[in-house]
Parts: structure tokens; C-alpha cells; sequence
């Protein structure tokens, strides 16, 4: 399983290195939309924000680990209340429920950052060449008339 996951990421990287390298000031939002949501950090490599998708690559790796800890504890106190008197019975209970509520918070935290994620690759994929459609508009003010001009 972690082998085709793997080869999905190295597949998707090499995809969006030869889309960069063919494009030089537009990105396409759905296409970011996509890769963020299939690639943690995806959506923001397309846009070449490296820093961004470090962090969520972090982000997301740092949850999926601990949504995994807390599922393995919740288990292995499960597996512990087998053959128990009460009184210890009590304790394991409370301690797997305490770590299934973890991993409740675990999977919000995880669907929250990746709802992020993806939204911020479509806004900056849209914002992309900001800067350059921005210096293409000048504001013109004279005598009692304001004057726009737009450069194709």
C-alpha cells in the first residue's frame, strides 16, 4: 500500500515538474485543486509555493502519525479490558475512550488542513500572475477627471 502511495506522489511531482515547466505565468486552479488534494503540498508545489507545501507536508505527516499513535492506543487498551476484574476494567475503559476522542480530533484536524490546503492552492493559483496583470492597469488623475487605462 505505502509503495503505490509512493509511486502516486512521484508520479504527481513528475507531472507537475514537466506542466511548470511548459507554463510560465498561468496555473490552472483546478488542476492545483487536484493535485492538493490528491498530494499533501501538492496544489502548493504547482504554484511554486515550496515553503507553503513544506508545511503542510509537515502538518499533515505530524497528524496522519498521531491519528495512527492514538488508534493503535485505543486498540491496545480495548484488547487490555479482556479478562479484566471491574475496578481495572473501569480504568481501560476510560483510557480507550479518552484516545478514540483523540482520533475524533485527529481526523478533524486532518479534514480541516486539507480543506485548507486545497483552497489555498485555487486562490493562488488564480493570483498567480497578480503582479503582472496589476502593472498593466494605471489610474490617471487630471483636472476633475480620473482616467483608467488597461494595457493589453
Amino acid at each position: 500500500m505505502s509503495n503505490k502511495i509512493i509511486c502516486l506522489f512521484v508520479l504527481l511531482f513528475t507531472l507537475t515538474l514537466c506542466e511548470l515547466h511548459g507554463l510560465e505565468n498561468k496555473q490552472n486552479p483546478l488542476r492545483a485543486m487536484l493535485y492538493s488534494t490528491l498530494v499533501p503540498g501538492g496544489g502548493q508545489i504547482y504554484n511554486h509555493a515550496y515553503i507553503k507545501a513544506a508545511v503542510v507536508i509537515g502538518l499533515q505527516a505530524y497528524l496522519v502519525s498521531s491519528a495512527i499513535n492514538d488508534n493503535d492506543k485505543a486498540q491496545h487498551y480495548n484488547a487490555l479490558m479482556d479478562g479484566t476484574n471491574n475496578s481495572i476494567d473501569q480504568y481501560y475503559r476510560q483510557q480507550r475512550n479518552n484516545y478514540r476522542n483523540d482520533l475524533k480530533s485527529d481526523y478533524w484536524w486532518i479534514g480541516t488542513t486539507m480543506f485548507l490546503s486545497v483552497a489555498d492552492a485555487f486562490v493562488d493559483a488564480h493570483l498567480y500572475n497578480f503582479k503582472a496583470e496589476k502593472e498593466k492597469v494605471h489610474l490617471k488623475f487630471g483636472d476633475k477627471k480620473l482616467q483608467l487605462e488597461y494595457r493589453f
